[in-house]
């Protein structure tokens, strides 16, 4: 059952409101029936809405997170590059033993 679909929820609840229906009566069952199925059908669509606006603005903030983190490191790196150009041969050299323990 896809429950995207509007015509397979309104089957489920259909088939679910049955045993309300006996209970209740015919005079108010189908009154009551189409009342709950609609609804659910608009608590549903709001549901689905709010849950893709949070998912897309999740997605949004995420990009923007991880432009801020590349930026980031463009400096960093930057920032090395400046410190090496500074260090004499052997220097770098030692630097670059220190590192790789």
């Amino acid at each position: 059952m896809d429950f995207a679909k509007k015509e397979d929820r309104t089957k489920y609840l259909e088939d679910k409101f049955d045993n309300l229906l006996d209970v209740i009566g015919e005079n108010y069952g189908n009154v009551l029936m189409e009342e709950l199925v609609s609804r659910l059908d608009s608590t549903i669509d709001e549901f689905n809405k709010e849950i893709s606006d949070l998912f897309n603005s999740l997605k949004e903030k995420e990009v923007e997170r991880q432009s801020l983190l590349n930026g980031n490191s463009v400096q960093k790196n930057k920032k090395k590059k400046n410190e090496h150009s500074n260090l004499t041969e052997w220097e770098e050299k030692l630097k670059q033993i220190e590192e790789s323990k």
